[in-house]
């Protein structure tokens, strides 16, 4: 008898036809911010950073920005800036583009552990329209970094799953060595490896079932020693732990990170100059902002404790995912700066695959109901809508932040380094342009 194909399994026509459509969206989604110019201070400083190791390449191992062992972004970087010099818009496109290649690999990840096409592709798109994080790290030139490292660990855990799913777990594996290798430049990167691993050992303990292997599997304990080692030479290059000056393991300051840091991903209003500039209808809202995410906050833990006890292994990993993302950045003290999202990039993933299963499977519920089953669709189109508002926001306070005169100093020292290096002090820019 003829075997049918699985409908929930795409054919390789159609993710490429996906990709690209994911590759449209982020480029209209995020039109509006590719003509700022470098308006951080990091943006400069890794621009600083290129013309050092343009001058000698042993500066890609320099701890010096940010006291960070991180040779593969100062790498990206480099090659940025060889390719563009300063036009700005060439980097927030390079963006855009691996910002679509992750919403990607959300999808890919998502279909390789839930064999739900539409589940997966409305995990993609919110992905690509950055509900959840709001697109910081795409619209700060220097959050390539922030990309790079989500793309990286994204591909560890798809090629891990798949290892441990499809290959029983055999080290010697096409789909291993690939975990292997992914694993191995994250280690380059920022030093998120102990989350990746709290990742794996999630998932191995969520998946034992279907996978047959032990808990603490070889494969685990082999990427945990590699990760462990890693950070030895990390600490030895750096001869410090970055940020330690604001470290605090304190369980209060570490719960109310938790809290913080998960609303903010539901609920982006906080203090600041761009609330108090916004129209009526942002500051009504805001006049409630306490009580609103204490409200969220709540629903938040309800539903975690809840999809737990009674969720399938997925929405378990995922709900698990979001708590292992964000753990590493709630020892820290939260940043003054609300509109700091960026550390939400990778977090909000797990958020992603939970509100498009939610979505779905409603919908699902009112098949029967031709009109009805379509408002379900209307929560995950509020966060776009919401999204694409606080883009909005962010775009112009952007476009202010550049001219600040805060900016001054560090622009000097780049044109001065710029002007040594091309000997020439021709068409370059006045600092207050």
């Amino acid at each position: 008898m003829p075997t049918h194909p699985d409908p929930n399994l795409p054919t390789r026509r159609q993710d490429v036809l996906f990709y690209v459509v994911l590759n449209v969206i982020g480029l209209l989604f995020f039109s509006l911010v590719r003509n700022n110019s470098f308006w951080h201070g990091d943006d400069w400083e890794y621009l600083i950073q290129a013309l050092r190791i343009e001058g000698d390449w042993r500066e890609l191992f320099s701890a010096r920005l940010h006291q960070t062992f991180q040779p593969l972004p100062n790498l990206i970087f480099f090659l940025e800036f060889k390719a563009f010099q300063l036009d700005a818009e060439r980097y927030y496109l390079f963006n855009v583009l691996v910002h679509s290649a992750n919403a990607f690999l959300v999808y890919k990840l998502v279909r390789t552990l839930l064999r739900d096409r539409s589940i997966a592709i409305l995990s993609g798109m919110l992905f690509e329209f950055a509900v959840g994080n709001y697109g910081k790290s795409v619209m700060t030139v220097s959050g390539v970094s922030d990309l790079v490292i989500t793309t990286l660990t994204l591909l560890t855990m798809v090629f891990y799953i798949r290892n441990e799913l499809h290959d029983r777990g055999a080290i010697t594996s096409r789909n291993f060595f690939l975990c292997l290798l992914f694993f191995a430049l994250s280690l380059l990167s920022k030093t998120t490896s102990f989350s990746v691993i709290g990742l794996m050992f999630a998932f191995n303990l969520l998946f034992r079932e279907q996978t047959g292997r032990k808990l603490f599997d070889a494969n685990l304990v082999a990427l945990s020693a590699i990760a462990l080692a890693m950070l030895f030479v990390k600490l030895v290059i750096q001869g410090a732990v970055p940020g330690a000056q604001d470290l605090d393991v304190s369980p209060w300051s570490v719960m109310k990170n938790y809290a913080a840091y998960l609303v903010r991903m539901v609920f982006p209003i906080h203090s600041s100059t761009l609330v108090s500039e916004s129209g009526l209808v942002v500051r009504f809202i805001y006049e409630f902002a306490t009580a609103i995410r204490a409200l969220i906050f709540l629903c938040i833990v309800s539903y975690s404790v809840f999809g737990f006890i009674f969720g399938n292994r997925v929405i378990r990993f995922f709900i698990a995912w979001t708590y292992i993302v964000v753990t590493p950045f709630c020892f820290f003290r939260f940043p003054a700066d609300w509109l700091d999202i960026r550390f939400l990039y990778l977090v909000s993933v797990g958020f992603h695959m939970i509100l498009a299963s939610g979505t779905v499977l409603a919908a699902r519920l009112l098949y029967q109901k031709p009109w009805r089953r379509r408002l379900p669709y209307l929560i995950p189109a509020f966060f776009v809508g919401l999204t694409y508002f606080v883009l909005q926001q962010l775009d112009s306070n952007y476009e202010r932040k550049a001219a600040a005169p805060q900016l001054n100093s560090v622009k000097e020292r780049f044109y001065e380094m710029y002007a040594k290096n091309t000997e020439t002090q021709e068409k370059l820019p006045k600092v207050n342009d």
